[in-house]
């Protein structure tokens, strides 16, 4: 019986113990504290994206290389208006509206979105990946 109580103290102290060794860059989900910072953060951040979680445009939807496409992301894919020359897009886009056009490197396109109340102020910038539609990075308004 005394020996059964000193294993089961010795046990109860290792599981102790063990908590000192934890890792400190995991939390108890064990996805880490360096991903569960980055959800904060991104919780509280003002990017039109993140709010509306809006962050892939669908495949075969870019514009073609050169040019510029409006898109309305309450609308399905079927119901957008075509691609045009860029220097057409003045005046095209309306409120609510995406504004896509060749973004700052190759492979990239860049997506202004439009305030669906202001016509005309544009409210959030993002980069997005040419050939796959995933969103890179936000840089926001200019």
């Amino acid at each position: 019986m005394i020996k059964r109580a000193a294993v089961m103290a010795l046990v109860g102290l290792m599981a102790l113990a063990t908590g000192a060794f934890a890792d400190e860059g995991k939390d108890e989900s064990g996805k880490g504290k360096q991903r569960d910072e980055e959800r904060k953060r991104h919780e509280g951040s003002s990017s039109y994206f993140h709010q509306h979680g809006y962050t892939r445009i669908p495949d075969g939807h870019l514009p073609p290389p050169g040019e510029c496409r409006v898109w309305y992301p309450d609308r399905p894919a079927g119901h957008q208006p075509p691609p045009f020359k860029c220097s057409e897009a003045r005046g095209r886009v309306e409120p609510g509206g995406w504004l896509i056009s060749p973004g700052p490197q190759p492979k990239e396109v860049e997506v202004a979105v439009y305030d669906a109340r202001r016509p005309g102020v544009v409210i959030d910038v993002g980069i997005f990946d040419a050939r796959t539609g995933s969103m890179i990075r936000i840089v926001g308004t200019k």
